[in-house]
């Protein structure tokens, strides 16, 4: 059996029978010789190699085009005209990208290669699927963001306190009350009462604070005298107006529409 010697450019290796001389990684140009012979051949020269390192032949766009229109218009007279054509266009391109190929690989086609391609369709095949319309999104009545706004005011507005200072014998400094209002409507007024509660758990006094003005997402607060008495304070709102919600609330008031309780009258 005939064994090979291959060049790698630096050394040379083998032998090798042909059958391991394919697993090799070769070239068209990888130098090859005969054991016993010192003619070195490149690789493509010896015909057991020949169609292992020969490139592979691409068509010409030029051949394969006709065939890519003729089957995408034989496609287009049966199958439904919107699918038929979408992959019109889908051809076209497709043949256009590989002109474009075959241009950069030096392949000279003719200018006319794709444009002289006569694609028949039907009159009535739209080339573009039509588009279905959108309808602008509708926004909400301004009266149901209002009504919602209102049933559901106490998850937007609220009245709190901020930390404060507790004396040795009791009392309490540094106290300031904070309306919170995370709605899309401004609130006039709001109302809050702050309950001032001893060591024992029994309620020394109430006093209620009056806060004008808050803006929609936004928060108000008011420093409230220190007093010499108290452990503690908690504070809730009494009375809440907004004339931008339609809304009116007042702690304790009887409620005379069931469906939408606060709204203003």
């Amino acid at each position: 059996m005939s064994t090979y010697y291959l060049h790698d450019g630096r050394n040379e290796i083998g032998p090798f029978t042909i059958d391991t001389l394919k697993k090799q990684r070769l070239s068209r140009n990888t130098p090859i010789r005969l054991e016993g012979k010192n003619n070195w051949a490149p690789a493509e020269k010896i015909g057991e190699l020949k169609e292992q390192v020969a490139p592979r032949k691409i068509k010409r766009p030029k051949d394969i085009l006709p065939v890519l229109m003729e089957k995408a218009v034989d496609f287009n007279y049966r199958r439904p005209k919107a699918a038929s054509a979408v992959l019109l266009c889908a051809a076209l391109l497709a043949g256009i990208s590989i002109y474009s190929v075959g241009k950069s690989a030096g392949k000279n086609l003719p200018e006319t290669a794709v444009a002289s391609v006569s694609i028949p369709v039907a009159a009535s095949t739209p080339l573009i699927a039509a588009t279905e319309k959108k309808e602008p999104a509708v926004e909400a009545p301004k009266e149901d963001k209002q009504k919602l706004a209102r049933m559901k005011w106490n998850k937007f507005i609220t009245g709190t306190n901020s930390n404060y200072g507790i004396g040795f014998l009791g009392g309490i400094k540094d106290l300031k009350v904070i309306v919170n209002n995370r709605s899309d409507y401004s609130i006039d007024q709001a109302v809050a009462k702050v309950t001032y509660i001893k060591a024992d758990g029994d309620v020394w006094k109430t006093k209620l604070i009056t806060i004008y003005g808050i803006p929609a997402h936004d928060s108000k607060e008011q420093s409230i005298a220190d007093v010499n008495r108290g452990k503690k304070v908690t504070v809730s709102l009494q009375k809440v107006v907004s004339k931008k919600m339609q809304f009116s609330y007042t702690a304790g008031k009887k409620i005379a529409n069931s469906e939408d309780p606060y709204v203003m009258q």
